[in-house]
């Protein structure tokens, strides 16, 4: 994707906000060294509203740690420690937080390529047997009360405690700040131009990828600061958007295929993503980054909203 937005960058058709004169060229590049560590905070917060007023709020937050463990011409590796609340997170009983215990600590390690564009998780296979060890863990705990409605539960549960098998559903599921950590390495950009372009996200459940509308351009750029505030935005393709739907609806088997049907034919879904990336561009370090996605939902008589916020904060 870095290097299509590279001729997009050089291709595009611009809307042009400023001067010919005003252009400042912003190079998001990763100038780390060996032993460079960055504290964050990272805040998630969802709403939900149903019939336009809201239902619900959920706000959970931790501390991770950036360290650069090793530097090379062509690469870095890093690692992004943080502590997990689950206890709090997925209602776990007192008496059982101690079976927890062992999930409440988590590093991962993953490299970028030498202007700090992100490659992949090593550690990911340790990452996905913890995961899928924590989602069976909670199902034991169903299956102490069996009856018709834990055991939909557990067959709703499958496909999603699948997901974790591969190492892009870890890359992009469990781990979606280092996405957005990552998001604008490897690029240089021009303030004054609005880049318009197709995105296409991977389909987590085998299907056909999800395709959407965005747009990058600049809030403000102080060069002599080497300081900028790059905002994306984008529109997800509402009919793919309610197959995906469809499809994860099969998946859980809470409905049957007639039903499926039904629903989806006069169904409505979409999701829209406003991101706000704040960059001390050199050394390439978040000072604050805030993505809001929202979605709108109206199926089988049912019409909500919910939007989902992560927060990254540089602390110290």
């Amino acid at each position: 994707m870095k290097y299509l937005f590279i001729l997009l960058f050089l291709s595009t058709s611009a809307l042009t906000v400023l001067s010919q004169t005003d252009t400042i060229k912003v190079p998001f590049v990763a100038y780390w060294s060996i032993g460079d560590s960055y504290n964050f905070k990272i805040t998630k917060v969802t709403q939900k509203f149903k019939e336009g007023a809201e239902t619900e709020v959920d706000t959970s937050a931790y501390l991770a740690n950036f360290l650069v463990t090793d530097s090379t011409a062509t690469s870095y590796t890093i690692n992004w420690s943080y502590e997990n609340n689950l206890q709090r997170d997925y209602q776990i009983p007192e008496e059982l937080a101690e079976k927890f215990s062992k999930y409440r600590n988590s590093s991962v390690i993953y490299t970028t390529d030498e202007l700090g564009t992100f490659q992949g998780i090593n550690n990911w296979l340790e990452l996905s047997s913890m995961v899928k060890g924590m989602f069976n863990d909670m199902l034991s705990l169903l299956e102490k009360e069996p009856n018709e409605v834990t055991e939909k539960v557990k067959k709703a549960m499958q496909p999603f405690i699948q997901l974790y098998s591969s190492k892009e559903s870890i890359e992009s599921l469990v781990l979606k700040e280092l996405q957005y950590f990552h998001f604008p390495f490897g690029v240089e950009f021009n303030t004054i131009d609005t880049i318009h372009y197709e995105e296409q996200l991977p389909n987590m459940f085998g299907g056909a990828p999800i395709n959407g509308k965005a747009n990058i351009y600049f809030e403000t750029a102080v060069p002599e600061e080497s300081y900028c505030v790059l905002v994306n935005t984008m529109q997800l393709d509402p009919e793919d958007t309610k197959r995906l739907l469809g499809e994860v609806f099969r998946k859980m088997g809470f409905s049957k295929e007639k039903e499926i049907k039904k629903m989806m034919k006069t169904a409505t879904f979409e999701i829209s993503d406003n991101n706000r990336y704040e960059f001390y561009y050199n050394p390439g370090i978040p000072i604050k980054i805030e993505t809001t996605r929202t979605s709108n939902i109206d199926i089988a008589e049912t019409k909500g909203k919910r939007i989902d916020k992560v927060i990254i904060e540089w602390v110290d």
